[in-house]
């Protein structure tokens, strides 16, 4: 017996050494192990079609399937960059020109800050200041700090080329053997195959919901602020409307971070009513977009307080960053699926209990 259980302890030490040193070696890919778990589970109707039409060959449907993610991402993600990237020129060439009219960049900040400086000047006495040199002097920290954001901007992208190559990989695995995978995962555990199968339910139907309701929120208020900007005649319209889309995830604030500096500029420059009808068009039809849209995706999917959902995004956004965004609701999931199956337990060992008790 003590010969059993010391085996039973060395080898317990020796899975939690091996566990330990398993993370450490795939910590710089879990963030796209993740992600692949992700598009694994959204995409899996789609696997399961692309298993119909290659007659069940494993490998050829992961291959087809990874394939139309990667175009359905790739191709839109391509498209976006490179309108972002013309509007982003139109803009420079605009700063470039009228700064050269205006004779110098210093010169051309003065001039467009002429008019916001004259509003403030009502309430401030700016007379003591020499906004000229003030101006000069973070218009040069301002080009450093660009260059920086530049090189940060590439370095970035490098990254992100890298963390995308590794998630497709993973993802085509997932695709061949993520439900086998899952299946053994499963009869590791002491939960019987209903438990399993309603704890896999929770945490597909969570990641779904909250997948459409990201996108399809995004989609909406990038449109809604686009159409703004384009009313309110400010320029690149379409850029804008593609931050307020991407600005859209970031909790609380949302696109907000777009449309209200926007609204601020034209009220500070003398475009009093554009600047009313942006602000008042992103309070009432912009942010009600998320209250009216995500709803719509999510309803019946998802069974958790909307309170507990924006307290758990929050706090996984706060741990994780962006992953966040999908990790903090199926978090909030599975604590409530799992206390609902102990709930059911304790139950049901209590009713066991009594009836074995004799009368």
């Amino acid at each position: 017996m003590n010969s059993k259980r010391s085996t039973i302890v060395f080898l317990a030490t020796l899975v939690l050494v091996a566990l330990l040193l398993s993370f450490m070696i795939t910590r710089p890919f879990l963030k796209p192990f993740a992600f692949a778990v992700i598009l694994a589970i959204v995409f899996y109707p789609m696997q399961s079609y692309m298993l119909r039409v290659t007659k069940r060959r494993r490998g050829w449907s992961a291959l087809l399937s990874t394939l139309a993610v990667l175009l359905l991402f790739g191709v839109p993600a391509f498209i976006i960059a490179t309108l972002a990237a013309n509007e982003a020129l139109t803009a420079a060439h605009y700063l470039s020109r009228r700064s050269a009219e205006e004779g110098g960049l210093t010169q051309f900040i003065m001039v467009l800050a002429e008019r916001p400086l004259r509003w403030v000047g009502h309430w401030i006495d700016l007379s003591h200041y020499n906004l000229k040199a003030i101006i000069t002097s973070n218009a040069q920290k301002v080009s450093l700090g660009m260059v920086g954001f530049g090189a940060a901007v590439l370095s970035n992208i490098a990254q992100f080329t890298v963390d995308a190559v590794i998630t497709l990989v993973i993802l085509f695995f997932f695709f061949r053997d993520g439900k086998e995978w899952a299946l053994r995962a499963g009869k590791l555990t002491p939960l019987s195959e209903s438990q399993v199968s309603h704890l896999y339910q929770n945490i597909s139907d969570t990641i779904i919901a909250n997948v459409y309701g990201i996108l399809c929120v995004g989609a909406a208020q990038g449109v809604l602020t686009g159409i703004a900007m384009r009313i309110v005649g400010v320029p690149s319209s379409l850029l804008l409307g593609l931050a307020a889309g991407f600005a859209s995830i970031i909790p609380v604030v949302g696109s907000s971070l777009v449309w209200v500096p926007t609204a601020i500029y034209l009220l500070v420059n003398g475009a009093l009513w554009k600047g009313i009808f942006l602000l008042v068009w992103g309070a009432v039809v912009i942010s009600s977009a998320d209250n009216i849209v995500r709803p719509m995706v999510v309803a019946g999917r998802v069974e958790l307080h909307p309170m507990v959902l924006v307290f758990f995004i929050l706090g996984g956004v706060e741990a994780f960053g962006f992953l966040g965004l999908f990790l903090g609701p199926v978090v909030a999931s599975v604590l409530a699926a799992v206390f609902t199956m102990l709930r059911e337990e304790l139950i049901a060992s209590e009713t066991h209990v009594e009836r074995s008790v004799p009368v």
